[in-house]
């Protein structure tokens, strides 16, 4: 496992945010491919570790890695730290609350994928069907 989070730690270093200032750093996408400390994290969604910390203990969000070897953060669960920031400020601290509208935009999300899908093969069998 040290391992692992050695080349975890290593990835990190060599992927990082912007140098400009706060904005650049709000507007930066992670690669998904690559998983970041809650320090770095913290950095790209403008929340404190420890706002970070009581989001995972309320199943908010999903550390990349268990929470005995750290917090370690990838591109989606950048994404629903981003979406619950913006959710705390209608939601407070309502934590249950927001984990409904977690979950609800997730389904939604599931669901505009599978319909641009279905979407996507009728207009593939409808151009079998005229040639």
């Amino acid at each position: 496992m040290e391992t692992f989070v050695e080349n975890i730690s290593a990835a990190t270093t060599s992927v990082n945010p912007p140098k400009n200032k706060t904005r650049a750093i709000e507007r930066f996408e992670p690669p998904s491919n690559v998983v970041y400390t809650i320090d770095m994290t913290a950095q790209f969604v403008g929340l404190p570790r420890r706002t970070i910390a009581v989001c995972c203990k309320h199943g908010l969000v999903a550390s990349a890695i268990h929470p005995r070897n750290g917090y370690y953060f990838d591109q989606s669960a950048i994404r629903t730290l981003r979406r619950i920031e913006s959710l705390r400020n209608v939601c407070g601290d309502d934590f249950p609350a927001i984990k409904i509208i977690l979950d609800l935009m997730s389904q939604l999300e599931h669901l505009q994928t599978e319909a641009q899908g279905t979407r996507e093969s009728t207009k593939g069998a409808k151009r079998v069907k005229s040639q």
